[in-house]
């Protein structure tokens, strides 16, 4: 099944200030719970919606950043993590609480994550009729309250700001009309292959093992099929079985290359194949049989060329790291998905095995789904390695890029180490296909 493309609107701010209010007037049902009482949205509530002016949208509802409690601190890690993820950072203030706060370490916090990752950020002011009175005693007015929130912003000139009552349903078209002009417009997806075009067969090597699940293909298989026959580009699949290509007996070995080779020259006659693009665990034997006129590349290289915006420059600089590992040192080992882990599996049994026998006496750790370390914890590790990402967003993995370039760790990509392990002039043929700096 394809997946629909959401832009991500997550919305933040103090508890209490009106975050699940806006999200219901979004909705126009009450999708989070609202209620006086502080704390009451204790985890992140996401809803899937179209805006007209956008498109199919997911919104985030996230906990209040400034409740003082050790629930609260986890919450507000929660809460700061999910900046990484949202196209649009949507700051809900209610300037009077603000003002009677005495400080702005919510807003500023919001606004200085979004703008160090790249985000869009816009203000709502939730205005309630009860402003005035709330700030009797205070000395200062509506406007003021209003312009003290806005000190915190880094940007004040170009951030979109609205004022407006949030619990008025009937302004649901005017708030999505402004989050619409807030979220701007935003560059197509990166291609997965730029290179191809229409002249010539591109060959997906799917080497089907325990791993693959039943019923269906891996993502950046089927995504990369698709890809190609929208584009109108032939596309050939073959499955050499790699457990008889490692053999080690030369009839059985020969006869699975011969078998595969005679699978690409059966091309021939339709302008030939102008590309393979194979499963990283695979390339060791793939280098070697495709011939070195066909370029020949990985499903995880591209899928983090996707992923990284077609700058994959970090990953390919960060294999530099893995030329100079010594015994002792910690890699982690990064995959954005969980799945149930059994047999061969590329995180947990290929890539260490790999990297113990050209390094012996290295450390692993494994980040799986989600969660991903903070620049102090990944501080210890010589070399992180990605998977491709195709389980999350730019967004995303440009957050974990940017939490290990914070750390100064350098970070690499599965098929660019398998590529590694293999030798320079492996590695090299990998990224030939792309416009990338070279090793």
């Amino acid at each position: 099944m394809a997946r629909i493309e959401r832009k991500i609107i997550g919305i933040f701010g103090r508890i209490n200030a009106g975050k699940s209010t806006c999200m219901n007037l979004l909705t126009q049902q009450d999708t989070s719970l609202v209620d006086s009482q502080p704390g009451t949205t204790a985890d992140i509530k996401s809803a899937l919606l179209e805006i007209h002016a956008i498109g199919p949208c997911k919104l985030l509802d996230t906990a209040g950043l400034d409740e003082e409690s050790r629930l609260g601190q986890k919450k507000r890690q929660k809460t700061l993590a999910a900046l990484e993820e949202v196209d649009l950072a949507v700051l809900v203030v209610d300037p009077v609480q603000s003002l009677l706060a005495e400080e702005l370490l919510v807003e500023d916090s919001v606004a200085t994550v979004a703008r160090k990752l790249g985000r869009r950020l816009c203000v709502v002011f939730n205005r309630r009729h009860d402003d005035d009175a709330r700030l009797a005693g205070s000395g200062a007015g509506i406007e003021q309250a209003r312009r003290f929130c806005l000190s915190a912003l880094p940007d004040q000139s170009v951030t979109p700001v609205m004022d407006m009552d949030l619990s008025d349903r009937s302004r649901s078209s005017e708030l999505s009309a402004f989050l619409a002009e807030a979220a701007g417009t935003t560059a197509g997806e990166t291609p997965l292959l730029p290179m191809v075009d229409r002249h010539g067969v591109v060959v997906l090597h799917i080497p089907m093992d325990e791993e693959t699940p039943s019923g269906r293909l891996l993502r950046p298989q089927e995504m990369a099929m698709e890809a190609l026959l929208r584009a109108g580009v032939p596309v050939g699949l073959y499955r050499v079985d790699l457990g008889l290509a490692r053999c080690g007996n030369e009839a059985v070995v020969a006869q699975q290359k011969q078998g595969f080779l005679d699978f690409l020259g059966s091309f021939e006659k339709s302008g030939g194949v102008q590309l393979v693009v194979t499963d990283s665990q695979a390339i060791d034997i793939m280098d070697p049989w495709v011939p070195a006129a066909i370029p020949l590349t990985t499903f995880s290289i591209m899928m983090v060329n996707q992923t990284a915006c077609g700058d994959m420059s970090v990953f390919v600089e960060g294999t530099r790291a893995l030329d100079s590992l010594k015994a002792g040192d910690k890699v982690l080992i990064a995959e954005a998905c969980n799945h149930d882990r059994i047999a061969e599996d590329i995180g947990t049994v290929q890539l260490p095995r790999k990297l113990e026998e050209a390094v012996p006496g290295l450390i692993f750790d494994h980040a799986f789904g989600r969660e991903f370390p903070d620049p102090e914890e990944l501080r210890q590790y010589a070399v992180a390695i990605h998977c491709g990402g195709c389980m999350i967003r730019p967004q995303k993995l440009s957050a974990r890029v940017q939490r290990l370039c914070d750390a100064g760790i350098p970070v690499t990509n599965y098929g660019l180490a398998l590529s590694w392990y293999e030798g320079k002039r492996t590695l090299g043929r990998v990224l030939e296909p792309w416009v990338v700096t070279r090793i």
